[in-house]
């Protein structure tokens, strides 16, 4: 099997030849080190990895060596990984109505997506990276303000996660046209004690905008995959009925623990995760990644259903070593049938 088909199988509740991989971030530093490559594209080819995840592309303005403004009119500092919000440009109802966002379809927004297409064909999965509706609000407003809209003013808050919908939704039609199958929507809804939200609020204002996300991606024909860090159970009946395909990346630090919710939901949707990238990556022995990568493999990849990977991203502290010696793992013991048997040696060897 292709990469490609391998996790087509897997979000298709099919079994494929070997457990699948990819990641939502790859740290160029990380990827030199293992094989000498600092850009996802080379390194998922040379790595024979299956799938690839890309992100939009963004005309941004430079306004310092530390700082840039994107087309949001977010005030971003730009540091080795991830560049945090610092400026926000949405304070109020006032501001909201005076606010145009960016244009969803303009050519170079799928750039980097169209050179993945045309460097893998049909080899490998390119999944698209899209936004939910909560993270943009979030970072037009700042997270504490934009918390606080729920109580102060609900219905700021509901008409920015219409308009990140919306404009969510216009990029799902143009990943279709460019030949995308796959997409995640990545909000982290939740911390490792609890939603940001209550149960109650999160259905009531956030859930019907995500559902409408979702529901357009599945009449398009895509493929979700529903990523949040933190303990989702208080929500996870809901994210499942709303038509994902998958959820990521089943965080043991908050309380999600793949054996249980694949005995739960096994039969409705898919799994991608979770070999720790808080310890076990960054700093165990090759030989306890060996045996989380097999623990992982058993709770959740038996009859299929798993997509593995590191339980967020392979991020500027994971150990090239250890990297290596997971992704090498995958091939060595992740083909089907499993071999139950040796998978328990290697889970209980460290």
């Amino acid at each position: 099997m292709t990469g490609r088909e391998r996790i087509l199988t897997v979000l298709n509740h099919r079994i494929p030849d070997r457990i699948p991989t990819c990641e939502w971030v790859l740290n160029p530093h990380v990827m030199e080190k293992v094989c000498g490559v600092k850009d996802d594209i080379d390194f998922v080819a040379k790595m024979d990895m299956d799938g690839i995840a890309i992100g939009l592309d963004s005309k941004n303005e430079r306004l310092d060596e530390r700082h840039i403004k994107d087309e949001w009119g977010i005030t971003r500092v730009t540091y080795d990984e991830y560049p945090n919000p610092v400026g926000n440009p949405i304070k109020d109802m006032e501001d909201f109505n005076n606010y145009t966002p960016p244009e969803p379809l303009t050519p170079y927004r799928f750039d980097r997506i169209k050179k993945a297409l045309d460097t893998f064909g049909k080899e490998r999965c390119v999944i698209a990276r899209v936004r939910d509706v909560f993270s943009q609000p979030r970072d037009l407003m700042g997270y504490e303000n934009f918390l606080m809209s729920f109580y102060e003013d609900p219905d700021l808050a509901d008409a920015l996660m219409a308009m990140s919908a919306d404009y969510s939704i216009r990029i799902c039609d143009g990943l279709v046209e460019l030949g995308i199958e796959v997409i995640v929507v990545g909000d982290d809804i939740a911390n490792n004690g609890s939603l940001l939200l209550s149960p109650a609020m999160y259905r009531e204002y956030v859930y019907p905008h995500f559902a409408r996300l979702v529901g357009h991606a599945k009449k398009l024909g895509l493929k979700v995959i529903k990523h949040s860090d933190g303990d989702l159970r208080a929500v996870v009946e809901d994210l499942v009925k709303s038509g994902i395909d998958c959820l990521d990346p089943i965080d043991e630090r908050g309380n999600m623990f793949m054996d249980e919710l694949k005995k739960q939901y096994g039969d409705r949707i898919a799994f991608k995760g979770n070999v720790d990238c808080v310890e076990t990556l960054v700093s165990k022995p090759v030989e306890a990644v060996r045996a989380e990568t097999a623990r992982c493999m058993l709770k959740g990849g038996i009859d299929g259903g798993l997509i593995i990977s590191s339980s967020n991203s392979i991020h500027s502290g994971i150990s090239p070593i250890n990297y290596r010696a997971f992704l090498d793992a995958v091939k060595e013991f992740g083909n089907y049938p499993l071999d139950i048997p040796l998978l328990e040696r290697i889970a209980g060897a460290a």
